[in-house]
């Protein structure tokens, strides 16, 4: 009896969520109400309408100081990014630093790191 009201509960709940998704879908087909897509060539703007150039000037005017501001923080973040990254960089150099110092590890002029085949002494 428990796994019966577990599945008609589960249709019912899919059927529901199901219906919704439809709805907003059909609702989204038949919307006559559409805005004109930002930055579109073929925009709604037309030298004939001075003051709906002015309204949109002063529109695209803030977005573009959203934009900068979003852009801003995207570059301080990014900075931080970059200083946590040199940290880190920092502290991998002078581990391979100490590593080549004890005789761990041996680095050619070409990068390739190499571990000495006698276990830990240094015979070059």
């Amino acid at each position: 009896m428990k796994h019966l009201s577990a599945l008609l509960t589960a249709l019912v709940i899919t059927a529901v969520i199901g219906l919704g998704i439809f709805v907003i879908g059909v609702n989204a087909l038949t919307n006559t109400n559409t805005v004109a897509i930002q930055n579109s060539p073929n925009g709604s703007l037309t030298a004939s309408d001075p003051a709906n150039a002015s309204a949109n000037s002063s529109g695209a005017s803030a977005t573009t100081s959203s934009n900068v501001q979003q852009l801003q923080q995207q570059v301080n973040s990014l900075q931080s990014q970059l200083t946590q990254t040199n940290q880190a960089l920092q502290q991998y150099q002078s581990l391979i630093s100490v590593l080549q110092q004890r005789g761990i590890i041996f680095i050619d002029q070409n990068g390739n790191i190499f571990l000495p085949e006698g276990g830990g002494s240094s015979t070059h």
